[in-house]
């Protein structure tokens, strides 16, 4: 029902033209009449890999052993009202409410939730609506910036000093942090 493969019966034609465009395939295995050869240019050939050298010997490793458990009553002492670190032997951590101000709840100024929910910072959007109102430009700027200047480790009231006085402008905050500081 389906042609053979290497049969050389049909139209001699197309066996004469197959024949010549496939010049450098060798001729089926004698007795078997089926198979397929295929060779691979040098150039694509894989070479194996070269030996590492014998001298380095074994890489130690590292017996480092993560406590999750501890991470995870750190991160559940940080989601109370009132940390108490002296329960997990952290005692010189600073409390929550001395730099954030306290997370709006439902009940708190619709504005504020409105750029919470929008996904803004919790921590510097009531900063940015006491400075700014309702501006949605001038308040993203506010936050972006805080953000950014809160992950180099300043201060919250410090970065939303800098912030006001230069107009959002952050590397006109990061210039006022470094000019004072010396």
């Amino acid at each position: 029902m389906y042609p053979r493969i290497g049969s050389h019966h049909g139209n001699p034609a197309v066996t004469a033209g197959r024949a010549s465009s496939f010049h450098h395939a060798a001729p089926p295995a004698s007795g078997a009449g089926l198979g397929i050869r295929v060779a691979v240019k040098p150039e694509y050939r894989i070479t194996p890999p070269p030996q590492l050298i014998q001298q380095m010997g074994d890489i130690p490793r590292s017996n480092f052993q993560f406590d999750f458990d501890f991470e995870r009553k750190v991160l559940a002492e940080l989601e109370k009202e009132s940390p108490d670190w002296s329960r997990l032997g952290l005692e010189n951590l600073p409390s929550r409410s001395s730099e954030a101000p306290p997370p709006s709840g439902p009940a708190g100024d619709p504005i504020i939730n409105k750029y919470i929910s929008s996904g803004l910072s919790r921590e510097a959007v009531p900063l940015a609506v006491a400075n700014y109102g309702d501006n949605p430009t001038k308040v993203r700027e506010f936050v972006n910036g805080y953000t950014r200047l809160r992950e180099m480790g300043f201060s919250s009231s410090s970065i939303a000093e800098a912030l006001v006085k230069n107009n959002n402008n952050m590397d006109e905050a990061l210039a006022y942090f470094l000019n004072s500081s010396s």
